[in-house]
Order: structure tokens, then C-alpha cells, then sequence
């Protein structure tokens, strides 16, 4: 198995991302865009696994070998959409467009005062889904492993010192219990579905036309809380402004989450797996996997 992280141009200058975070909120959000040109340029030449990635993805997502300009695109998106993250975390929506597509299923789980499981991936923005839950009063936890990216939350945390509340940390023993609390008082558990975390049970099912393995940890988290599954992302179309997308995901399969056949498990991620793709196509630089996903 590949590191799905080491990778990432997220992680590779916390001091970078500072400094941005500095200037922008400081002196303004046109300084930040300004310093997105050269922080793309620095990646594109100085993260050549990064790099690759972005290039074999577009081959597949485009049909053909991306230009120069495309790939510096991929990763001027990626990095807008992390410059936002702050000014969404400080500021809300104000100054944001948010075009919203299936917005009245989020108010029918809310209407019947039950909890559910919102799948999404590294597609598009989660901070975005996190501001529209809050003036929604839609209460929302996110279940991440927060030592993947515990330099990059330091600094969320240091903009906004309740980020931390927002959190269910994965991979301890009381995770479960704390997200099967929350869902019970109605709240809306999020996880990303496409990166494994830990000992997470991996199925294959088809990616664009290829073999990828994707986790079963969603799946088995919904079918064992017993709540129905809304796929989601935040899709950026443009400086200032996201597209948002919610659209309900089969329900699990009944039974015991432990008894699950792999037929039924392979069904229901191979659904997820479409729902990515398809939005993958309409919006393909908002991918921010910049490793080898098909790697086995």
C-alpha cells in the first residue's frame, strides 16, 4: 500500500501556509490570491510525486496528457481552496456565493430530527459544507485521524479556537460511542470516503474505468449507527464561489454491520465510487488525491 499522505502539497510547508494565513487575514484576500501563483509554481517543481499524480490524473479525468497550464491549474485550485478554508473558518459565507443542489434532503433529515452520515472526499472544499451547516442550524461533527493532519489543524485551530469542538478524532476507543451520542441527538456525523484510515477494510471497485481500492469504514459506521447515508461536495467554480452538491446514497444494507457480504459491500462503495467520478468529470480539478490513487 502506498503512503497516501507524504504527498500531499498540504503538508509540505506548514510555515508557507502561515505566512499566507498572516498576510491574507491581516492585510487582505488579494494578497493571499497574489502568493497562490507562486506556491503553486514552488509545488509543481519541488513535489515531483505530487506532481506526477496531478499529471497521471488529468491524463484519465481529460483523455489525454494535461498541458503545463493544466497542471499548474490543479494545483492553483488546491490551493485556493485551502486559502478559503481560513476565510471561511474567520468569516462564514460573507463575500461567498453558494450555489446549492439537493438542499431539501438536509432539511427532511433535519425535519424528522434524525441523525445521518454525510460521505464526502477530498473533492472540492469540507469548510464549505461546515459554514452552510452552521446558517442551516445544522449541527455537523467531522470524524477525521487527526494526526494525519495535526500541523495543518494547529493552524485552523490558532484562526478559530473552536475548530477542535467540531471534531470526532478517529481511531481511538471512543470514537463509535461519541459519533452513535451525536447521531442520536440528531447531529451529522462527515467522513471522507476515499483514503483508507488505520485498519480500514478495503474493497475494489471501479474508478474511471480502473481498479481502486476503497474503504468500508463509512458503510460499516452507518449500517452499525442504523442512519442513512447523504453523499455531499463543495465544489469550487471560480474565485468566491462554490457549488454544493447533497445526494442521498443507497441505504445500507440491513443487518448486522459484522455480517455484511462483500457482494453488498462492493455494491454500495462501487456507488460512491460513480457518484466521485461523475463529479470528478464536471469539475476535475477540484481532486486534491496527489498520489497514486489505482496504486494497490
Amino acid at each position: 500500500m502506498t503512503d497516501r499522505s507524504s504527498s500531499r502539497p498540504d503538508r509540505g510547508s506548514a510555515i508557507l501556509i502561515r505566512v499566507i494565513v498572516f498576510l491574507s487575514l491581516r492585510v487582505g484576500r488579494p494578497i493571499g490570491r497574489a502568493l497562490l501563483y507562486p506556491i503553486s509554481l514552488y509545488f509543481i517543481a519541488f513535489a515531483p510525486a505530487a506532481r506526477q499524480a496531478s499529471i497521471q490524473y488529468l491524463t484519465i479525468v481529460l483523455g489525454r496528457r494535461p498541458a503545463w497550464s493544466e497542471v499548474f491549474r490543479h494545483f492553483h485550485v488546491h490551493a485556493g481552496v485551502l486559502l478559503d478554508r481560513f476565510f471561511l473558518l474567520t468569516r462564514g459565507t460573507q463575500g461567498f456565493e453558494l450555489e446549492v443542489h439537493g438542499l431539501d434532503i438536509i432539511e427532511e433529515q433535519k425535519r424528522r430530527q434524525q441523525g445521518c452520515v454525510l460521505l464526502g472526499s477530498h473533492l472540492g472544499s469540507f469548510d464549505v459544507l461546515r459554514c452552510l451547516a452552521a446558517e442551516q442550524k445544522v449541527a455537523v461533527k467531522a470524524m477525521m485521524d487527526v494526526d494525519i493532519s495535526r500541523k495543518f489543524n494547529s493552524i485552523l485551530e490558532s484562526v478559530d479556537k473552536s475548530f477542535s469542538d467540531s471534531i470526532i478524532p478517529l481511531g481511538t476507543p471512543t470514537s463509535l460511542i461519541a459519533a452513535g451520542q451525536f447521531v442520536r441527538r440528531g447531529g451529522f456525523v462527515a467522513l471522507l470516503g476515499d483514503r483508507a484510515i488505520g485498519g480500514d477494510k478495503l474493497i475494489d471497485v471501479s474508478f474511471f474505468g480502473r481498479s481502486a481500492r476503497l474503504p468500508v469504514g463509512p458503510l460499516m459506521l452507518a449500517a452499525t449507527l442504523k442512519v442513512p447515508v447523504i453523499f455531499f461536495c463543495g465544489l469550487f467554480v471560480r474565485d468566491r464561489v462554490y457549488r454544493i452538491h447533497f445526494e442521498q446514497c443507497p441505504e445500507p444494507p440491513a443487518g448486522n454491520a459484522r455480517s455484511l457480504s462483500d457482494t453488498d459491500m462492493r455494491r454500495w462503495v462501487q456507488d460512491y465510487a460513480d457518484r466521485l467520478e461523475r463529479h470528478c468529470r464536471r469539475s476535475p480539478y477540484n481532486w486534491f488525491n496527489f498520489y497514486d490513487f489505482w496504486a494497490h
